[in-house]
Parts: C-alpha cells; structure tokens; sequence
C-alpha cells in the first residue's frame, strides 16, 4: 500500500486478528500468500485487497474455522479500507 497510497504508512493500515504463536512456528498468518513477502506492486489496491481477503477466507474454510464472525470481520476490513481511502479502492472500468 506504502507504494501506492499517499500518506499510508503500516500504522494506518487497516487489519485482522490471525492467530500467530511468538515465539514459535504456525498459525495461520504465517500460512498466508503475503506473509514475509514483498507485495506485489502489478496489483491495483483493489486487486490487492481482494487477493487478501481470498486468502484468509481460504485458510480459515480448510480448517472449517469459516464463521458468519469471520465472514463479517473481512466485510469489516473491506469497508474500513474503502472508507478510509476513498477512492482507492474504486473498481476501473475496462476501455476497449
């Protein structure tokens, strides 16, 4: 988000709560596609966002951990991210 958002910095960013044993190995924010990974900057935010929210949906349905709270937490992450940077979350439309 750094590269693309102005004024974004990590302490603004907008999250959820994924288990994470310190010190220790597992949890499931280390099963994650992003964890300890550059993003990838050939995302639009958009694109970036729902790639995130796919994949913690993913991990927490093959553990059949999925719950209505969890489905209402990622809506929840979803519309604070839209709310608090508007516009950036904004579909583009296709130009043919």
């Amino acid at each position: 988000m750094k590269a693309k958002v102005s004024g974004y910095t990590r302490n603004k960013g907008i999250s959820i709560w994924m288990e994470q044993p310190y010190p220790g190995a597992g949890g499931r924010h280390r099963q994650t596609l992003s964890y300890g990974s550059s993003p990838d900057l050939s995302l639009s935010s958009r694109q970036a966002l729902a790639r995130e929210v796919w994949d913690v949906r993913s991990i927490y349905r093959q553990q059949g951990l999925y719950t209505p709270d969890i489905r209402r937490s990622l809506q929840q992450v979803i519309k604070q991210n839209k709310l608090t940077w508007v516009g950036t979350f904004n579909k583009v439309r296709n130009r043919r």
